[in-house]
């Protein structure tokens, strides 16, 4: 039988929704009625990931009264029951919007469009991949919690950002938050870490000593998939699209329901963003969406604020902020913002092994990572990842990230058709990465006899990562708030100058967004 502790974890379907309605008080229907008919808050967060749940909760914490709007769902889970579409069981609950199957592994076969959990964006040269959920990138992405090379974030970021203060108190601070553990010795012998181990085995052969990787994965959970007590998901290598039974610490059980519980947050589901403008007196006006679960629009509305906070991931900030300038409704927008956009140096390589099983399956959490400071063309962090489908199949799998400074993007405005489209990007920005890539899978192949590259076969280049456009330090001060327009604040991706020095940016943006709420919950804006 499930533990208790897990138990809670699988049965958290629909938590968010019923904890959300505690904060209308005891006035009964009427009183939740009138609550959440209210469109005037004095904050409101636009996104509910790793920035938007971090302001949600101290700005709630801080007495202040805040509306958080997500254009995704609340995505329920189960502990028996299949509840997210996967790369093996491809539907339209993957995708937000597409008639046709668009991602890494996955057969392009159409599917019905929806408000599904993944945005694949089709620009030139480049798919950016990101989240449309309650919890945003915290259900699609894979636990690792890596802070950045110290070396690498003093390059990238503005001189007054101290490494050492992050070490010491921001990422401590977001670790705690996130719930970030590295992997225990018994789920890493267990059979479908196998290809963990092996990945292990191949890097200390080639002379290099992989260190255990934090996680945001429930290793309780995992322990009772491994029994057989719950349907098997982590250790079947579900990630990309959640795991069904609640196997990941996602923000909808960390940061999103403490926000709740100060009795000061609302969270709005189905509730899309469209447009931002200055409201006239003071604050601001956004325009919202109202969605139903099948996708069809259920009416429009005018939301005002005093405070407004993008928290919507790096593609939709830029594409709210970089439109609301060039139509005129946010004229004090600095001419910087949409610039910086980077792809952190994603890449994928896949080794198949002649001489050492795999495993029957291959778990899901990232058990190990190396940094390379200067072994190949770029400095790079390569860590052990796995492929849902090998089934036994000896498939390695590494994703690795680059320490690029170079090579970056811009989000303009089409007036002609009115959206945003990332410019100024060609198949060469990648190309270091990739170069970066090749010598690293060289690298271990040659200690390691019997180790063949595979190609990764995609429609075309793709980042699960996308940083910038709205550049700390750049476009905002060094707590968020957006140059030439009090009142709004930026805390999400788009901060982060187009790398993270070589690590997952999950952790970078919860540690920066806790430094930057600090800073304004303690000045008062």
């Amino acid at each position: 039988m499930p533990s208790r502790r897990g138990f809670a974890g699988w049965c958290a379907g629909g938590a968010l929704g019923a904890l959300g309605a505690s904060v209308f008080g005891a006035g009964g229907a009427r009183a939740r009625a009138g609550a959440t008919a209210r469109t005037h808050f004095r904050a409101v967060v636009v996104g509910s990931g790793f920035g938007g749940a971090v302001a949600a909760l101290r700005l709630g914490e801080a007495g202040v009264d805040t509306l958080v709007l997500e254009r995704g769902q609340e995505w329920p889970v189960s502990p028996h029951r299949a509840v997210f579409g996967s790369q093996e069981r491809v539907d339209g609950r993957m995708f937000w919007f597409r008639s046709m199957a668009r991602w890494p592994g996955v057969l392009p076969v159409p599917v019905r469009p929806q408000p599904g959990l993944a945005e694949v964006a089709e620009e030139r040269h480049l798919d950016i991949l990101c989240a449309a959920a309650v919890g945003g990138g915290s259900l699609v992405y894979t636990g690792a919690t890596v802070p950045p090379d110290r070396s690498a974030f003093a390059s990238l970021f503005p001189p007054a950002l101290r490494y050492e203060e992050f070490a010491a108190r921001w990422f401590p601070r977001a670790v705690a938050g996130l719930g970030a553990t590295s992997m225990p010795p018994d789920v890493y012998a267990s059979p479908p870490f196998t290809h963990s181990r092996v990945w292990d085995r191949h890097l200390r052969r080639a002379g290099h000593s992989p260190a255990p990787a934090l996680s945001t994965f429930d290793w309780d959970v995992l322990r009772a998939e491994l029994r057989g007590a719950v349907r098997p998901s982590a250790i079947a290598g579900e990630t990309d699209f959640g795991c069904s039974d609640g196997a990941k610490k996602d923000l909808t059980r960390t940061y999103l329901p403490r926000a709740l519980r100060t009795g000061h947050v609302q969270l709005r589901p189905l509730h899309e963003v469209r447009g931002i403008r200055r409201r006239r007196g003071g604050g601001f006006v956004l325009e919202v969406r109202r969605l139903n679960p099948s996708g069809a629009t259920a009416g429009t509305d005018a939301y005002t604020c005093d405070l407004l906070f993008v928290c919507a991931g790096t593609l939709n900030t830029n594409r709210l902020l970089v439109a609301a300038r060039e139509r005129g409704d946010l004229p004090g927008l600095p001419a910087a913002v949409g610039t910086g956009f980077g792809t952190n140096g994603d890449q994928v390589g896949i080794r198949t092994t002649l001489t050492d099983r795999a495993g029957p399956s291959q778990g899901a959490p990232c058990a190990s990572q190396h940094f390379f400071p200067r072994a190949y063309l770029q400095p790079a962090r390569a860590e052990s990842w796995q492929w849902l489908g090998a089934h036994g199949v000896p498939l390695l799998v590494t994703f690795l990230m680059t320490v690029d400074h170079d090579h970056r993007g811009t989000f303009v405005y089409d007036r002609g058709s009115g959206s945003v489209r990332l410019a100024g990007w060609s198949p060469a920005h990648q190309d270091p990465s990739a170069r970066t890539l090749q010598q690293h899978q060289a690298d271990v192949m040659s200690a390691n006899p019997g180790l063949v590259t595979v190609g990764l076969r995609y429609p075309g280049p793709f980042t699960a990562h996308p940083l910038g456009g709205c550049v700390v330090g750049r476009c905002t001060d060094l707590e968020g708030r957006v140059v030439g327009e009090p009142g709004l604040y930026v805390l999400d991706g788009s901060l982060l100058p187009g790398n993270n020095g070589a690590a997952n940016p999950s952790l970078m943006i919860t540690a920066l967004a806790e430094r930057a709420m600090a800073g304004i919950v303690a000045a008062g804006g």
